[in-house]
């Protein structure tokens, strides 16, 4: 009766356990459903705002790309490199070979400094935004130059060598070409017979010297900049040019000494001073009279485009109309003989006055068929004073009497 009875207990106590167990089974269950959704709630609500911090911040993150120039501060800096705090939060460095730039190197720029610098590498082994001073420089340079291009900007430049082809210069860096086309009147190498030894020797003369130029060709991807002198310029010789006239009388500088006269420079523009329009007297060597850079006063005799013919000899009287002023055309008149050649019989009636008979005055077409003497005696009539040739047109008396 007793075993009976402890069975019944133990038996209802199984099955009241068997049904806690499964109500906290159920229970835990459902606890572990609403945990579940709770972390996936939360999950979610976590990696959408992540989603959205990122998309804000997407532009400052690693969006650095190579030939980008990009404003930094230094963060430190040694003589073999200098670190750099970008925007985003990145850190760039610029090695010792890349951080020659704007006239500095790494040991003369101090931490917190404000640089602009061109990204090389967004992203090196270190994790790093590599850079370069020295190539942002050159960028901002050409650009520099462009702009000079575009504006027609003149800038100042300095000869550093010459070669038989122009002037090799530079500007902040960049070596730039002046060729000797594009020299202005008063630097031009201008030489007798093209001597290529003299040439080169004129211009290494500008070497050290700063010249007013405008670049008329910058190219950057095949680094070629060309600049003119002559361009630089323009605009004066332009403006000399619109107000220049015939019978002006200008002052000028000779610019170049050649066999048949010399040039002379002003405002921007050059002009021509022939052998004869030199000196009323004769001239064989214009360099016995004027050398490069000597101060003259020029008359204007023509203009044609930009070729300008000049005179000096037509600023003074003519001081062979004083020795001629007591001779009359018809007046007789004898000369001690000079030469003879082609244009006729050439004797000296005057000093420094000359008169010339025809050939057909003697009755023949050769001058080798004549039979003179040098320093012998001939007598004629003056038949024209010829003021621009300087001569007396000269006939002879057995013409005259034939004639009556």
């Amino acid at each position: 009766m007793y075993h009976e009875l402890d069975l019944t207990k133990i038996k209802d106590f199984v099955d009241s356990a068997r049904f806690f167990v499964d109500d906290l089974l159920d229970a835990t269950f459902l606890c572990w459903k609403s945990c579940k959704i709770f972390f996936d709630r939360v999950t979610h609500i976590f990696m959408t705002k992540m989603d959205d911090l990122l998309a804000k911040n997407a532009e400052h993150i690693l969006k650095y790309r190579g030939g980008q120039t990009v404003k930094s501060t230094v963060l430190d800096s040694n003589p073999s490199r200098i670190l750099l705090n970008l925007p985003g939060g990145l850190t760039g460095i610029i090695t010792k070979k890349e951080a020659s730039g704007f006239g500095v190197g790494p040991i003369d720029i101090e931490v917190g400094t404000d640089i602009e610098a061109l990204v090389i590498d967004p992203e090196n082994d270190q994790g790093l935004v590599v850079l370069s001073l020295r190539r942002a420089s050159q960028e901002m340079v050409w650009a520099e130059l462009h702009e000079c291009l575009d504006s027609e900007r003149i800038i100042k430049v300095k000869i550093t060598e010459a070669n038989k082809g122009g002037l090799m210069t530079q500007y902040k860096g960049v070596k730039a070409f002046l060729p000797v086309s594009q020299l202005t009147p008063m630097n031009y190498p201008r030489v007798d017979g093209a001597d290529a030894g003299e040439i080169l020797r004129r211009l290494q003369e500008h070497v050290g010297k700063e010249f007013a130029v405008r670049v008329i060709n910058a190219d950057r991807e095949n680094g070629k900049l060309i600049v003119s002198e002559k361009a630089a310029h323009a605009s004066q010789r332009i403006e000399t040019l619109k107000n220049l006239r015939s019978g002006d009388v200008v002052k000028g500088q000779v610019s170049g000494v050649v066999k048949f006269g010399i040039f002379v420079t002003f405002g921007g523009v050059e002009g021509l001073v022939h052998l004869s329009e030199l000196d009323w007297g004769h001239v064989s060597n214009p360099g016995k009279l004027y050398e490069t850079s000597d101060k003259v006063e020029v008359l204007v005799l023509s203009i044609d485009g930009e070729k300008l013919s000049l005179s000096i000899k037509r600023l003074s009287d003519d001081p062979w109309k004083e020795k001629v002023d007591k001779c009359k055309e018809g007046q007789a008149v004898s000369g001690k003989i000079l030469r003879w050649n082609a244009h006729g019989v050439f004797v000296e009636v005057l000093p420094e006055v000359q008169g010339v008979f025809a050939l057909e005055q003697f009755g023949v077409s050769d001058h080798t068929e004549l039979k003179l003497s040098e320093g012998g005696e001939l007598t004629g009539i003056i038949d024209k004073i010829d003021f621009d040739a300087h001569r007396l047109i000269l006939r002879k008396e057995e013409t005259e009497k034939a004639a009556e």
